[in-house]
C-alpha cells in the first residue's frame, strides 16, 4: 500500500534513574549520571497514535513500595516530574491518552512500560518471547530481570498483540537483523534487537529528509557503540544474554557502515536528547 503521508516521530522523555557512569564506560566514565527515560509518539499514516515505551509515571513509586520490588527502586534511584509523565506530555501535542491506538512495548523494563495504565485503551504490541518471560518468572527473579509485575494493567491480556502474529511480512536482512512489517507501511518497521532483554524492539523510520533507527537499549551510549565499548560486565546480572547483546552491536555497526545518512539512537544516551520532541 502506498504511503500518502509523512511519518511523524516525537522523541520526549519521562523521568529519569541515576547510575554509575563507569558501569556504561568502563574506560571513561566518571561519576553518577541521568539515565533519561526516553519515548516516542509515531503519527502513523491510516494507523493512528503509537506510543513507542512509555517512560517513568508514578506507577513506579506505587509499584516498588513493598519487597522485592522495593530492590528496584534502591538499585536505580528515579526522578519524575509528574508533569513530565507520558499522559501529562501528550498535552503539549493536543492529545489525551484515548487518542493512542496503539502502545509497542520494546521490553518490560520497568522503565519503559511504567506508564502503561494510563492508557487503557490502547491495543498493546510486544514480542512474543518478552511477554512469555514475564509469565513465567515472579518475585525476586523477575525483579532481577527488571520486570515489575505491578506495573501491568489488570486485564492487559485481552489487549495484547504479538508482533510476530500481526506482521505482515517478517524478514531477516542482510545484516541477521529480523524485520517486521505492519499495516502495510513501507517505511517503518519493528526490529528485533535481542540480548538486552528477551525479544527487545527496535523500530526503523526511512523519510525523505531523515532515516532513523531507534535501537531502544541495544547501547546506553552512542560513543560507547561507535568506539566499541562494552558496558562493565556486572550488568549481566540482568541482561538476558551478553552473547546476544554483542551480536546485536556487532549487527547495527554493520548496518550503519552500509548506511552513512543513518541516524541511530537510543533510549538512555544524552545524545538521544538531541532529537527530543523532534518531528522528521
Amino acid at each position: 500500500m502506498a504511503q500518502t503521508e509523512s511519518i511523524r516521530v516525537h522523541f520526549l522523555k519521562s523521568g529519569y534513574c541515576v547510575s554509575h557512569e563507569n558501569i556504561v564506560n568502563p574506560k571513561h566514565g566518571k561519576g553518577k549520571g541521568k539515565f533519561y527515560a526516553v519515548w516516542a509518539l509515531l503519527q502513523l499514516p491510516q494507523v493512528g497514535n503509537i506510543l513507542f515505551d512509555t517512560g517513568y509515571s508514578s506507577a513506579f513509586t506505587d509499584a516498588t513500595i513493598k519487597f522485592p520490588a522495593r530492590f528496584y527502586r534502591w538499585v536505580t534511584p528515579f526522578f519524575l516530574d509528574e508533569k513530565e509523565s507520558a499522559a501529562s506530555m501528550l498535552q503539549q501535542l493536543n492529545l489525551t491518552p484515548n487518542n493512542i491506538d496503539y502502545v509497542i512495548l520494546s521490553h518490560f523494563h520497568a522503565d519503559h512500560i511504567a506508564g502503561l495504565k494510563d492508557f487503557p485503551k490502547a491495543k498493546i504490541i510486544c514480542s512474543k518471547s518478552a511477554h512469555q518471560e514475564v509469565l513465567a518468572i515472579k518475585s525476586f527473579k523477575a525483579v532481577s530481570k527488571g520486570i515489575l509485575h505491578g506495573l501491568l494493567p489488570i486485564g492487559y491480556e485481552k489487549r495484547l498483540l504479538y508482533v510476530e502474529d500481526i506482521a505482515e511480512r517478517i524478514h531477516v536482512n542482510n545484516f541477521g537483523i529480523t524485520e517486521y512489517q505492519l499495516w502495510g507501511l513501507q517505511d517503518f518497521k519493528l526490529l528485533l534487537l535481542p540480548g538486552h532483554a528477551k525479544g527487545m524492539l527496535g523500530f526503523e523510520v526511512k523519510q525523505p529528509n531523515q532515516h532513523i533507527l531507534y535501537a531502544t537499549d541495544a547501547s546506553w551510549s552512542y560513543d560507547c557503540f561507535k568506539q566499541g565499548i562494552l558496558p562493565r560486565k556486572i550488568v549481566k546480572l540482568f541482561f538476558d544474554s551478553w552473547d546476544e547483546y554483542t551480536e546485536t552491536l556487532d549487527k547495527l555497526r554493520a548496518y550503519e557502515v552500509a548506511h552513512p545518512g543513518i541516524t541511530i539512537l537510543f533510549t538512555h544516551c544524552p545524545k538521544t536528547l538531541d532529537h527530543t520532541q523532534r518531528v522528521i
